[in-house]
């Protein structure tokens, strides 16, 4: 084991580490249960344009700054600090490699697709059980933050470093301990935990679901941009589908 309690830089490592886990785990976990305000308690839309205009510029400045700090930065320290690795060997070790992209790509595409059956084929369980399909989905959420275009730049962004960290950075650490599917399993609860800020049940269990299909991949390629790519894929298709149909509302209310 590489890491040394006894040596205060594998100590601070441990701090950023457990600071990302803090307010990527433990915090969403908070609000679902309504210790902290949920995602959509969050209102802006009464405010005056000049002062939303502002407050997105800050929450997006903001939410880049976590993704790319929580989700990069101290997991990149954590190798370079602990386990003492090169960039090179970090890359590696995380699975993020141009060999056979091509091949990752295919499999990325072929993994948003089953993704979306998947969660289609939940979604109508759950409606015919009794739910609001309203609460099926966390985008009318966050656009409560973000007006389209940022939404757009934020979902094939954030991906990113979200697989950085689940699929690559804690994939490897719990698949040396535990084996493949004890690592694809853990994170993908873990990725699920991380989306309970939104204060609703189907917005946990698809990226549990998702988590699951996202980590089989990256065993099976040896490749994170696989996983990155299906992420990428899903998000935006299925922004674009809820832009497309706030669009129809609108045509469809302005014709009655």
């Amino acid at each position: 084991m590489d890491f040394n309690f006894k040596n205060p830089s594998h100590l601070f490592a441990l701090l950023l580490i457990s600071a990302s886990f803090a307010i990527i785990i433990i915090l969403p976990i908070f609000s679902f249960f309504g210790v902290f305000p949920s995602t959509d308690s969050i209102e802006l839309e009464n405010l005056s344009e000049s002062i939303r205009l502002m407050a997105e510029i800050i929450t997006l400045v903001l939410q880049l700054a976590l993704v790319l700090v929580l989700f990069i930065l101290f997991p990149v320290l954590w190798y370079l600090i602990v386990n003492k690795c090169t960039f090179k060997e970090l890359l590696l070790r995380v699975r993020l490699t141009l060999e056979n992209i091509d091949k990752a790509f295919l499999w990325g595409l072929l993994s948003a697709i089953i993704i979306f059956v998947l969660i289609f084929a939940i979604e109508i369980v759950f409606i015919a059980i009794g739910h609001n399909s309203q609460d099926l989905s966390n985008i009318p959420d966050i656009q409560k933050l973000f007006s389209w275009p940022v939404l757009f730049f934020l979902v094939a962004f954030q991906p990113i470093g979200e697989e950085f960290f689940f699929r690559g950075f804690l994939l490897e650490k719990i698949e040396k301990f535990g084996g493949s599917w004890l690592a694809i399993i853990i994170t993908s609860i873990l990725f699920g935990i991380a989306h309970m800020s939104y204060g609703k049940i189907f917005p946990v269990l698809m990226p549990i679901i998702m988590g699951i299909v996202l980590g089989y991949i990256v065993i099976k390629t040896k490749n994170l941009y696989s996983s990155i790519i299906a992420h990428i894929i899903f998000n935006v298709t299925s922004l674009s589908l809820a832009y497309a149909g706030s669009e129809l509302l609108k045509d469809v209310s302005l014709i009655l």
